[in-house]
């Protein structure tokens, strides 16, 4: 956690918001899953603007995902999409769905996963500017 607080230092909201996001990111890479949550949360909590939480949320779903937390990460990232997504949060989102499914053999998460990858594997992706998912 002190790695999370020194890299919300100065600044304003949004950008110890990215800078935890970022960190977070790091932390996953290096495999230290519990702290990358801690920075998640500490990011969150400063309310960022959309583009700065879509990040967050984006690597909250793969962190979840990591975790074996496919259901967490199913409803972090359907939050999230129900704001707004762009192609890498659809990404991780397919993984979520999948991993869910594996994991519960429900259909919710069959069908979403390939609603999902039907679109990426199409190219018909949103734009980056706040789009919600096309039912």
């Amino acid at each position: 956690m002190e790695l999370a607080v020194q890299a919300a230092g100065a600044g304003s909201e949004d950008e110890r918001a990215w800078r935890l996001t970022r960190l977070a990111a790091a932390l996953r890479k290096a495999g230290d899953l519990d702290l990358a949550v801690e920075a998640l949360e500490a990011a969150i909590a400063l309310r960022p603007s959309d583009w700065a939480e879509r990040a967050l949320y984006t690597c909250a779903v793969a962190v979840r995902c990591d975790r074996n937390e496919s259901e967490l990460a199913v409803t972090l990232g359907e939050e999230q999409m129900g704001r707004s997504l762009d192609e890498r949060l659809l990404h991780e989102m397919a993984r979520a769905y999948y991993e869910a499914l594996e994991a519960t053999g429900l259909d919710v998460y069959r069908e979403q996963w390939e609603r999902i990858s039907a679109l990426l594997d199409a190219g018909r992706l949103p734009a980056s500017n706040g789009r919600r998912l096309p039912r």
